[in-house]
């Protein structure tokens, strides 16, 4: 992508959207004068038809003036949809100037997906206020929303996978009209009721209704020759009331099972035409990528898309709608068993497709959680790079790398290198001084690594591997869970979990907080020794400069880094950037002594 202002982009957007809308809210307001106009014609036809004797110039006129009136209202429908999109896409933009300066705070926190994987969401802020998830999110469904929030705690860790969406990302990227237009469609899908009301109604039990409707076909034809022979008096008209009734009947039998469905489906039709409209988008776009080519597939079945699967499906739903009229329901069930008719169809339907909904549905879920990827990635692709994934057993491997969530002005950037199985990096410096945030610069660039999504760097080579943290510890008075219990809980998790996938970057900040110095220095020697017995690899902050000595003792895979500070004229000065070696300074007596806590 050649370099261009992204501000300028979407302030662009925005007045070309703006005035489009503006020069068809002008048409809009001609299409309803012109059928005004239209429509007072056609009552003065019918005034004419009655009250003088021009009855031929009367009916050309009645006729003329309503197909008319029924075209110019069709356009104005179809023009007033246009003008809808037209002022979701405005949203947007303004929506994306807002990320631009990081100002997201407003947006879906994500917060009720923080216990998908409560310890990684956690560590690294993946859910609640101004987390990634925050940040990142450009899904309107619920659906999408948690599919994103998946990829979040459970990243893929298949290379080929991993590049494959690369690819995808990469492509969406770079068709930032496609993402909008999307992005307009879906902010229309209210709730995710459509997708969990259809495939429940698919997975019920399914059930022929041909022979049924062979009755009701029988019945109708009865119901017909009935009237035909009433009107030339070949009949007496009671018997038609009789084969009537017995229509009612056969219908009623059945009425058990036509409300069900109706009820089911007859909510979901207008959220079902932004479905429709979303599939039709996916459809009719020309993609190249391998994985974008393979959503596409899948919403093909037997030559026919997905979009006019989902229509046929629409239309049924749509002639049901006449049951809301309980006189033209009664009158057309008497004499043809129309509901018959209908659930016939809706039966047909559901045997032909079975459970493909799943499959269409998640298309769409896909595409959303690659849309936001790919927007994040429009959004800041003078500093982003698309990670390399390696081939050796363990490896990362990073120049200039910062935290997506830190704006670019005030983000300083990190090299950093840690390559083998076992490999421990050991980080020591000093309070504020920047490690915490560096061990979550690792773990957030690695989740979005592994989701094929660029990453804050200018070099990004890495392994998919599993991760597993102890960062952010909490105690639990629910469940009588000291800080310290708590802490040794986890500990006990990684163990378990390395034991089975030594392939497990495993992430520790200050472990053992919660004891007494020498057992805390006792306990994190054992615990990091353990790991290297287990060949796992490790990165580990503290303050205890003890734990770096173990560079000595294990030469060829412990190695030391740091976080220095300074002081210049009486100031601490921290530069975050990280140094090779093991940290000297201190600085919390210094503060304590600066906010006179002490003396």
């Amino acid at each position: 992508m050649t370099s261009f202002n992204q501000y300028a982009y979407y302030k662009n957007r925005i007045i070309t959207f703006k005035d489009e809308k503006n020069k068809l809210k002008k048409k809009s307001r001609q299409y309803s004068f012109v059928r005004l106009c239209l429509f007072l014609c056609f009552v003065s036809s019918l005034f004419l038809l009655f009250k003088t004797h021009y009855i031929v110039l009367s009916y050309i006129t009645l006729f003329i003036s309503l197909g008319f009136f029924i075209q110019f209202v069709i356009k104005y429908n179809r023009l007033d949809h246009v003008i809808t999109l037209l002022s979701s896409k405005i949203q947007i933009n303004e929506d994306e100037l807002f990320y631009l300066n990081h100002k997201y705070t407003e947006r879906n926190t994500g917060e009720k997906y923080a216990t998908i994987n409560a310890s990684l969401s956690t560590d690294f802020d993946l859910f609640g206020n101004g987390s990634l998830f925050q940040y990142i999110n450009r899904c309107n469904t619920q659906k999408g929303s948690h599919r994103l929030a998946q990829s979040f705690c459970f990243p893929d860790k298949s290379s080929e996978l991993i590049q494959n969406k690369q690819i995808a990302i990469k492509e969406l990227c770079d068709n930032n009209e496609f993402i909008q237009d999307f992005q307009s469609i879906t902010k229309f899908i209210k709730g995710d009721g459509t997708e969990t009301i259809l495939q429940s109604w698919m997975v019920e039990i399914k059930k022929d209704f041909a022979t049924i409707r062979i009755f009701a076909i029988v019945f109708g034809l009865i119901n017909f020759v009935c009237l035909l022979l009433s009107a030339f008096n070949i009949l007496p008209w009671e018997i038609l009331p009789f084969t009537l009734t017995i229509s009612l009947i056969f219908v009623s039998i059945h009425n058990k099972r036509i409300l069900k469905t109706h009820s089911q489906l007859i909510n979901i039709a207008n959220n079902l035409e932004n479905y429709i409209a979303t599939f039709q988008l996916i459809e009719n776009q020309m993609f190249k990528s391998k994985h974008l080519l393979s959503l596409k597939k899948s919403l093909i079945l037997n030559n026919t898309t997905t979009s006019k699967i989902l229509k046929s499906l629409h239309n049924i739903i749509s002639v049901f709608d006449y049951k809301q009229n309980r006189l033209l329901s009664f009158l057309l069930n008497s004499f043809f068993l129309l509901d018959i008719h209908i659930f016939y169809f809706f039966s047909r339907w559901k045997l032909k497709y079975n459970n493909n909904t799943s499959i269409w549905f998640n298309a769409i879920n896909e595409m959303e959680t690659l849309i936001s990827f790919a927007t994040y990635a429009f959004n800041n692709y003078e500093t982003v790079v698309y990670p390399t994934v390696s081939a050796e057993a363990f490896n990362v491997q990073v120049k200039e790398m910062g935290h997506p969530l830190i704006k670019p002005d005030v983000r300083v950037n990190n090299d950093f290198y840690i390559s083998g199985m076992p490999s421990t990096l050991i980080i020591t410096g000093a309070n504020m001084a920047g490690k915490s945030t560096f061990l979550r610069t690792i773990g957030v660039n690695l989740l979005l690594a592994m989701n094929g999504a660029p990453v804050v760097a200018k070099i990004f080579s890495f392994t998919p591997c599993d991760i597993f943290s102890c960062i952010k510890i909490q105690d639990s008075l629910i469940n009588n869970e000291s800080y310290f219990y708590a802490e040794l809980l986890r500990l006990k998790e990684i163990i378990e979990h390395t034991q089975k996938q030594p392939k497990t970057l495993v992430i520790l900040d200050e472990i053992l907080r919660g004891t007494n110095t020498k057992d805390k220095q006792t306990g994190s020697l054992g615990f990091i020794e353990k790991l290297i017995r287990l060949r796992v690899p490790v990165i580990v902050a503290t303050h205890d400069l003890i734990i770096g000595e173990l560079e000595q003792k294990y030469p060829d895979i412990a190695a030391n880094h740091c976080f220095e500070v300074e002081l210049l004229d009486d100031q601490l000065f921290f530069d975050y950037k990280l140094k090779e070696g093991i940290s000297k300074k201190l600085n919390a007596s210094f503060l304590m002594k600066k906010m006179e806590i002490i003396d």
